[in-house]
C-alpha cells in the first residue's frame, strides 16, 4: 500500500517542480486580446472627431481626479453608458458643447494635448506591436496648463 502512495507523491512533486521552473513568457510572446485593444476604438467611434474625444477624456480626468480607483472606474463606466443611451439630438448637443470647449482652449494647450496623444499612441504601438492602428489615442491624461505632470495616485 505504501508504494502507490510513494509513487503518487513523486509524480505530484515532479509536476509541481516543473511548473516552478517554467520561465515566464517574454513581451514578444504575450498578446493583448483583441477585445481589449478595440475598447478605445469602440469608444472613439461614438465621437464625431478626435477633438471631441480628447475633450471628453480631459473632462473625465478632471472629474475623477483624486478618486479611488474603483470609484473612477464606476464613474467612467456610468458616463460612457450615458453617452451610449443618448438619442441623436442629445448626442449632437453634447458633442457641440465638447467642440466649443475644445475650441475655447488656448492653441498651445490644444497642440500640447494632440502631441501627448500621439506620443502615447506611439509608445503603446511600440509596447504592444501591431494589431492597433498608429495614432489612436488610448488612455492619455492631460497635464495642467503649467506643463507639470499631475501627482500620481498613491492609494493603490
Amino acid at each position: 500500500m505504501t508504494t502507490p502512495r510513494l509513487i503518487l507523491a513523486a509524480v505530484a512533486a515532479s509536476f509541481l517542480s516543473t511548473a516552478a521552473f517554467a520561465a515566464p513568457p517574454s513581451a514578444d510572446q504575450v498578446t493583448v486580446p483583441q477585445s481589449e485593444m478595440r475598447h478605445n476604438n469602440k469608444l472613439k467611434a461614438l465621437f464625431d472627431n478626435q477633438d471631441q474625444f480628447m475633450m471628453f477624456r480631459m473632462e473625465m480626468r478632471q472629474a475623477t481626479h483624486g478618486m479611488a480607483r474603483d470609484r473612477k472606474k464606476a464613474y467612467r463606466k456610468a458616463e460612457v453608458q450615458k453617452l451610449r443611451v443618448m438619442n441623436a439630438s442629445e448626442r449632437s448637443a453634447y458633442f457641440h458643447g465638447l467642440q466649443a470647449k475644445w475650441n475655447a482652449l488656448p492653441e498651445s494647450r490644444r497642440e500640447r494635448m494632440v502631441q501627448r496623444m500621439e506620443n502615447h499612441a506611439a509608445r503603446h504601438q511600440e509596447r504592444h506591436g501591431g494589431g492597433q492602428r498608429q495614432g489612436a489615442p488610448n488612455g492619455d491624461q492631460a497635464y495642467p496648463d503649467d506643463g507639470q505632470a499631475p501627482q500620481q495616485d498613491q492609494t493603490r
